[in-house]
């Protein structure tokens, strides 16, 4: 009987692109119930774009985790995309929930908005969890015209990760 599968190196994780700036482009965004259950966590999936081909076209996951520094984190990926957030604190655009049944429950929504698509430039830095390195965005280039007129009491973060 025939095996078949995939390339042994499909089985590792992909290696994280050096760190520095990069442009990359937001694929989606899905809200997951954080583990202690008393909030939700935001998982923007992103991929490298206009970058040579050694670095083109991998993936970036920027986690905005519930907590403090959520607020920031989703703001400044807003405004590295382009966008403000909404003045309620939303992202701009549209979720889809999971079930809609259950419009209450937000576990497993993805974002159906305007940022979909869009593009951004983050600096990126390795780090490593569960023993794989990866990469993790530091800081997002506003491109928000005329932000600090705009939003003077708007700060963006030169440091998301809060270490290194």
């Amino acid at each position: 009987m025939p095996k078949m599968g995939v390339a042994p190196e499909q089985l590792e994780a992909p290696a994280p692109v050096p760190g520095g700036w990069y442009k990359l482009r937001l694929k989606s965004i899905i809200c997951k119930k954080s583990k202690s259950g008393n909030g939700y966590n935001y998982e923007a999936y992103c991929n490298t774009v206009e970058q040579p081909i050694e670095t083109n076209d991998k993936f970036v996951l920027f986690r905005m985790n519930n907590g403090f520094s959520q607020g920031q984190a989703a703001q400044d990926m807003c405004h590295g995309l382009g966008f403000p957030m909404e003045s309620d604190g939303t992202f701009p655009g549209d979720w889809e929930l999971k079930d809609a049944s259950k419009p209450d429950e937000f576990d497993g929504a993805q974002y159906k908005g305007v940022l979909l698509g869009k593009t951004g430039e983050a600096e990126l830095t390795t780090d490593s969890y569960g023993g794989n390195d990866r990469n993790v965005v530091k800081q997002w280039k506003c491109k928000v015209d005329q932000c600090a007129v705009r939003f003077p009491k708007v700060r963006h973060s030169t440091n998301l990760i809060g270490k290194k």
